[in-house]
């Protein structure tokens, strides 16, 4: 093959591929300009996090024995809560929560409980405006299809609070932020549902053009310096 019927093939190669592949390189660079915007921890709200006293201290009396509340645990943890110690009880079936002093079962939380969780949890400037019991939280609470508090703060700073009703923590804070830089995320790997693979044939093969599209386009730029008509 002649070297101008090459030239006219790359120039061919080149341009399809421009077509095909460019507008997803044009996604690749917005998204990883906006990567860059935010740090990753305002990314995840921790900014809008209260740091939260994490202190046991023992009553006068001592805490229960978990033996009689860990029956058939498989895990058994003390720790703080809300002013108080309580015991963590994880078996097969789910965990649940229980006051370290009395015994008593805390956990689902109830509604004031929730409110008490993430008021408690709160650093940024703004009032909790609702709270709400999701049976199958969205992919963005951090526990897909299992029941979360969705703890909705309004004001100078917005932002959505994910209580766990088992266990009693804010499993993720959520802001506009977050969700575009999610959006933005899927977009960037080319996984548009879960957004969370980033070896897909739909990357690879898109990876591979955009390579193919740069080698064209550098041999072609090759070939005009050779014959000096590159301001041409």
């Amino acid at each position: 093959m002649k070297v101008w019927q090459v030239s006219r093939r790359m120039r061919q190669i080149h341009n399809v591929l421009a077509l095909v592949v460019g507008t997803q390189i044009l996604l690749w660079m917005v998204s990883g300009l906006y990567f860059t915007l935010y740090p990753i921890e305002t990314v995840r709200g921790a900014h809008l996090r209260a740091p939260v006293e994490q202190v046991l201290n023992v009553p006068p009396g001592g805490w229960v024995p978990p033996g009689s509340l860990a029956e058939g645990a498989r895990d058994v943890t003390l720790k703080p809560w809300l002013g108080r110690a309580v015991y963590v009880v994880e078996r097969g079936t789910g965990a649940r929560m229980f006051d370290a002093v009395t015994g008593e079962q805390l956990s689902p939380l109830g509604e004031a409980s929730a409110r008490a969780v993430a008021q408690a949890n709160w650093g940024g400037q703004g009032t909790l405006a609702s709270a709400e019991l999701v049976d199958a939280a969205p992919s963005e609470s951090g526990r897909e299809g299992e029941p979360m508090w969705r703890i909705e703060f309004e004001g100078k700073d917005t932002a959505t609070f994910w209580v766990t009703p088992d266990t009693g923590e804010v499993r993720a804070v959520r802001t506009g932020v977050w969700r575009l830089f999610d959006l933005m995320w899927g977009l960037h790997i080319m996984d548009w549902s879960a957004r969370v693979t980033i070896a897909s044939w739909w990357m690879k093969a898109f990876a591979f053009g955009g390579l193919m599209m740069s080698l064209a386009g550098a041999w072609l730029l090759v070939r005009r310096v050779s014959m000096g008509t590159l301001l041409r």
